[in-house]
């Protein structure tokens, strides 16, 4: 017989395996979502003999460019209507090969529970970098349908706004917290009705130390409205710094791992104020440790 909690969350048993290190084998991020929903991890693989990562000006330069050309993509294929979410599974792992590339290291893990659960869920990530929110997506849509909340200027975006809409993206203004929890719980509950999980970044914007006062409980009371499970992510992404004249062209250094844990789904049954409260433990607790690692 299931165990009750795995009843609860429709849950189906896996094992846990050992780490995952094939990057070396992987070709598109069609491979990359098949390692995690089998394996839940996922770990970039070490080259003997390659030489130390080191900063370079050169390799903030082709970051950039990796954005821009992400981003052009997605909006021409809005002017043709054909963005969706397989183009943008597709686009956001160019920043994965692009890591690898300048002998980056990607650690991915935790996401065995997450597979094994068929449903949507309500995610919660720290937000440290704008590094996440293009590795965020290609990792997440390996289970369902995401759609991200995120602040109006980007949904009201000619372009981008538009593909954002397609794929059902949430905008919030992030001045008026009253109108934004009503658009997130109304708009949200519906999304995930229609099967999206829906990912919130709580802090708003990005913050280089994770304080649990600045993390908000918003994802928690959507998942407690919509009755599904909240998922904690913790996010180390300092690999890539804040610009001093662009804020999401700075400096990259791929010394720094990058770093996503997931967390266990926490059953709405333990309320909005229980669930938040774990999420803001996992991630603190993440991140400390990860930090002791370094």
């Amino acid at each position: 017989m299931l165990p009750k909690a795995c009843k609860q969350l429709n849950l189906r048993f896996y094992v846990a395996p050992c780490s995952v290190n094939i990057s070396n084998i992987m070709r598109n991020y069609k491979e990359f979502q098949s390692i995690l929903r089998e394996h839940g991890e996922y770990q970039t693989a070490i080259r003997e003999g390659a030489k130390p990562p080191s900063v370079s000006q050169f390799n903030s330069f082709r970051y950039a460019l990796t954005v821009i050309g992400l981003c052009s993509r997605c909006m021409i294929q809005e002017v043709f209507g054909k963005f969706d979410y397989e183009k943008w599974a597709a686009y956001t792992f160019s920043a994965i090969v692009f890591a690898e590339k300048i002998r980056g290291r990607l650690i991915i893990e935790g996401f065995q529970e997450r597979a094994a659960y068929d449903g949507p869920v309500v995610y919660v990530s720290n937000h440290m970098s704008t590094l996440e929110t293009m590795l965020l997506p290609v990792t997440l849509l390996s289970f369902n349908k995401l759609a991200i909340v995120l602040k109006d200027t980007l949904s009201e975006n000619f372009l981008m706004g538009a593909a954002f809409k397609r794929l059902g993206c949430i905008g919030v203004t992030r001045k008026n917290a009253r109108q934004d929890l009503q658009t997130v719980l109304q708009v949200g509950a519906e999304r995930i009705k229609s099967g999206h999980s829906v990912l919130l970044f709580p802090e708003g914007t990005r913050q280089s130390e994770f304080t649990a006062k600045k993390f908000n409980s918003l994802g928690a009371k959507l998942a407690y409205r919509a009755g599904v499970p909240v998922v904690p992510i913790a996010v180390k992404t300092d690999f890539l710094g804040t610009g001093k004249l662009i804020r999401d062209f700075g400096e990259v250094d791929p010394s720094k791992p990058i770093r996503i844990g997931c967390g266990a789904l926490l059953s709405p049954e333990l309320g909005d104020k229980e669930m938040h409260a774990r999420c803001v433990a996992f991630i603190g607790e993440k991140l400390a440790s990860w930090s002791q690692e370094s």
